[in-house]
């Protein structure tokens, strides 16, 4: 008779469906873990009672397994999830225990053990045994020579080898039985039963639709997870390098992964036996705080952790600084953009990188922040111990009065390469502040990027000077700014300078027009470093053709022009791919 008893956590939560903050998510690289609760473990199954919505627990005396079939509540319509996970050891072992027999049997005989089995069914005058052909072989006759040499070792054999071969061909049925169910041959949200014995249910919610295309994705994701689980089992270092998972996409919603919390907890389990994991990406994986919660034992142990679009709110962040400040912590890439974090949560995390030692990429980009928060990050960047060399800080409200701390910041600073402050409202006034610390000698930033951030021509007055005293700056973005006419000759005349080192210049959108091109012409016509130069969506029309034909010629160091959605005619556009055509250094893109 089975035992039926429900367990409601303190942390009940719902799991967020299609019409709520992951609404974008999806499918990509998909698959499923296996995780095996025993009925002697009763601190495991504590621990995932905790964190579950509502956890039902199915034991039946006979059966050897523990099963658990997820019920969360819901709570109207956004409630309805739309995928369906299964988790069970089932498989898992009944595929390793085949793979087993089969290897013991090969060791001790030297041949399948159905193999073995014919000259058996050919005393018996089996119809399969007489198909046989003679030629298969002397381990066909093994069973008669053990026999003949030793009667009742060879009968014992006789019977060990057929009770494996029906062991065998039960676990086949039982597998058999679970990859039919995986095909979803069953109702949806129903339980399903073995015949054999063993009890498979599914975990679900009771009001899941489902939708066109929902079967391929779940059987893809089974199988990743499947993967992982098997890696975490295995003793192959070969298998353990393989520890760059990917569930998440930062670019294509529809390309991510969705994760409900208990997904993340079989996933903290199959990962944890891997030790260091290389990359772990769960962007836009819908995965929350009650998520995070979930995989906050292997945190610390991911170099690459990718975050963004997770909706982790101020008490996600919090759990994700207690990693951060952890003694052991690995992490060395940490991505949170688009979290929906407030002043409270972006102060934890600025707080918990000051005393962290292993950060070197930190984006924060598409986040509140607050004047405390910029004040702790330039603290962490003051510091000699500053490990920081990537920071990204877009769209988050940058003013020049925070400009200003973070210039400070950045001429006491060593390790920062790479800067980004795109989509902010710096105006002339912030890049006036910043162009001080460039032109510090101790200066390494390597790449700035300064897009729509309400620049004007005035901004250039400041930032010429930097170019021609900064030794280290390589890359440089104005894009969606509007520097005009006026912009660019300042800028041209810095590029004249033979201090000047930048290689890669970006100025989409700026109110560009014929005049541009023959001022970069002439300004470029000496420059040996310039490889790369972005003009997209500017004013660009037939006349400028001869200029940057002339661009093209003079400046040995060029590599590729972009040009795209200005206003060349069809005529003009192919001119500049005949241009395109005739020279095999610069590559022209219109």
């Amino acid at each position: 008779m089975e035992t039926k008893f429900t367990i409601r956590s303190e942390h009940a939560t719902s799991i967020r469906g299609e019409d709520g903050h992951g609404e974008q998510m999806g499918d990509e690289t998909s698959g499923r873990v296996h995780h095996d609760i025993k009925e002697e473990d009763p601190l495991m199954l504590n621990n995932t009672t905790e964190k579950c919505p509502l956890l039902e627990v199915h034991w039946a005396p006979c059966t050897r397994y523990l099963s658990l079939d997820l019920q969360p509540e819901v709570k109207g319509p956004e409630a309805s999830f739309s995928d369906t996970h299964l988790y069970r050891v089932n498989r898992f072992y009944c595929q390793r225990l085949l793979g087993a027999m089969d290897e013991f049997v090969n060791c001790v005989t030297f041949a399948p053990l159905e193999e073995v089995l014919f000259y058996r069914q050919e005393q018996e005058e089996v119809k399969q045994a007489a198909e046989m052909e003679e030629s298969k072989g002397p381990s066909n006759h093994l069973l008669k020579m053990l026999k003949e040499s030793d009667k009742p070792f060879g009968e014992t054999m006789v019977d060990f080898l057929e009770r494996l071969c029906d062991t065998k061909q039960e676990l086949q049925n039982i597998l058999k039985e679970i990859n039919e169910k995986e095909c979803f041959g069953g109702p949806l949200g129903g339980r399903a039963h073995c015949s054999s014995g063993i009890q498979v249910y599914r975990i679900c919610p009771e009001t899941e639709v489902q939708q066109p295309g929902n079967t391929e994705a779940v059987k893809n994701k089974r199988r990743l997870l499947d993967t992982m689980y098997l890696m975490s089992e295995t003793c192959n270092a070969n298998l353990l390098q393989m520890s760059r998972i990917t569930l998440g996409h930062s670019q294509d919603p529809g390309k991510a992964l969705r994760l409900c919390p208990l997904d993340c907890f079989v996933l903290a389990a199959a990962l944890r036996p891997l030790g260091i994991v290389e990359e772990l990406n769960l962007s836009r994986c819908g995965i929350e705080a009650e998520g995070i919660q979930q995989l906050s034992i292997i945190l610390p142990h991911c170099k690459i952790l990718r975050l963004s679009w997770n909706n982790l709110g101020d008490s996600g962040v919090k759990i994700l600084c207690s990693s951060l400040r952890a003694p052991n912590c690995e992490i060395q890439e940490l991505w949170v953009d688009y979290n929906g974090l407030t002043g409270v949560g972006t102060k934890e995390l600025a707080s918990a990188i000051v005393k962290n030692q292993s950060v070197v990429l930190l984006s924060l980009s598409y986040n509140k922040v607050g004047e405390a928060t910029v004040k702790l990050l330039c603290d962490a960047l003051k510091r000699r111990c500053c490990t920081i060399q990537h920071l990204r800080l877009c769209g988050i409200g940058f003013t020049p009065a925070y400009c200003r701390q973070l210039a400070w910041a950045l001429c006491a600073n060593r390790s920062v390469t790479v800067l980004d402050l795109d989509n902010n409202q710096l105006g002339d006034s912030g890049v006036k502040h910043l162009c001080g610390a460039l032109m510090k000698p101790d200066c390494k930033i390597q790449t700035l990027r300064l897009g729509s951030n309400r620049l004007t021509a005035l901004c250039t007055l400041e930032l010429t000077h930097a170019l021609n005293t900064n030794r280290s700056l390589r890359q440089l973005n104005l894009s969606y700014n509007r520097l005009n006419l006026p912009g660019l000759r300042r800028l041209s005349a810095a590029l004249k300078g033979p201090a000047c080192r930048i290689q890669k210049l970006e100025l989409d959108d700026n109110g560009l027009r014929d005049a541009c091109a023959e001022e970069l012409a002439s300004a470029l016509s000496t420059n040996r470093r310039l490889k790369g130069l972005y003009l997209n969506r500017n004013s660009f029309t037939d006349r400028s053709i001869p200029a940057f034909h002339r661009l093209v010629e003079s400046c040995r160091s060029l590599r590729y022009i972009w040009l795209w959605r200005n206003q060349f005619s069809a005529e003009g556009r192919n001119q500049l791919q005949s241009l395109k055509e005739s020279t095999h250094r610069v590559t022209l893109f219109v």
